[in-house]
C-alpha cells in the first residue's frame, strides 16, 4: 500500500452567508463535526496520515520540547527528525441539503409518513506545493418512517424531524466521498495499489 500521505483536514462548519442564506442549515445543525467524521473515515483506510492542525496543540509541542531542552521536565522529550508537513490540506463542503416529506393514505393499512434527508458532501484535498486539487463527492439519504393505521388517529402529527438522520446521511456521503478520493489517489499513483 505504501507509505501513507500526510493530510491536514482544516476545521469546517457551515460558513454564516451559507447559513444566512439556509438558516434550516443551522437550525438542524448540519456540519456539525464534519471534520472528525472525515478524519474516521480517511483513516479506516489507513492511507493517511493526520497533521495537528491547532495553533495551540503545536506550540504546546514546541514549549515542552524547550522545557525538556532546559532540563526543566522529569522525562526528556527529543525530535524524532524534523516535523511532518502536511501534503495535502483537506476540507469539506456541504453542497446538497434537503428534507422532503411523503405521505400515503391507505384505507386499509392507514397512514404512513416518510421524512428523507439528503446530504451532498465533497471532499477536497488541495496539494500543499502545487494548490492542484482532488474532489470526491457523495449524496447520502436517510429516511424516517411512520405509520399510524386508520383506527388509531389520536396521534395525527407530522413525522418528528429526527437528528440522527443528518448523522446517518452525512456518514453515507463521506463513505463515497472518501472511496471517490482514494480512488482518484490511486489513478494519479499517488498510492500504489
Amino acid at each position: 500500500m505504501g507509505e501513507p500521505v500526510p493530510v491536514a483536514i482544516l476545521s469546517i462548519g457551515v460558513s454564516e452567508e451559507v447559513l444566512s442564506q439556509y438558516p434550516e442549515l443551522g437550525d438542524y445543525r448540519v456540519g456539525l463535526g464534519l471534520s472528525n467524521i472525515t478524519v474516521a473515515f480517511m483513516e479506516e483506510t489507513f492511507r493517511f496520515d493526520f497533521v495537528e492542525t491547532k495553533d495551540e496543540i503545536k506550540n504546546r509541542m514546541v514549549t515542552q520540547y524547550k522545557a525538556s531542552a532546559k532540563g526543566l521536565l522529569t522525562e526528556k522529550y527529543e525530535l524524532k527528525g524534523n516535523i511532518v508537513g502536511a501534503k495535502y490540506f483537506g476540507y469539506i463542503e456541504v453542497y446538497d441539503f434537503s428534507i422532503s416529506e411523503d405521505e400515503t393514505v391507505n384505507l386499509k393499512d392507514g397512514v404512513t409518513n416518510k421524512l428523507v434527508t439528503r446530504l451532498g458532501l465533497q471532499v477536497r484535498l488541495v496539494d500543499a506545493q502545487s494548490g492542484l486539487y482532488m474532489t470526491g463527492s457523495g449524496l447520502g439519504k436517510s429516511t424516517t418512517t411512520r405509520e399510524v393505521t386508520l383506527l388509531n388517529d389520536e396521534n395525527l402529527e407530522e413525522v418528528a424531524f429526527n437528528q440522527s438522520s443528518i448523522g446517518t446521511a452525512t456518514k453515507k456521503a463521506l463513505n463515497t466521498a472518501v472511496y471517490k478520493i482514494v480512488k482518484r489517489m490511486r489513478q494519479k499513483k499517488i498510492f500504489d495499489h
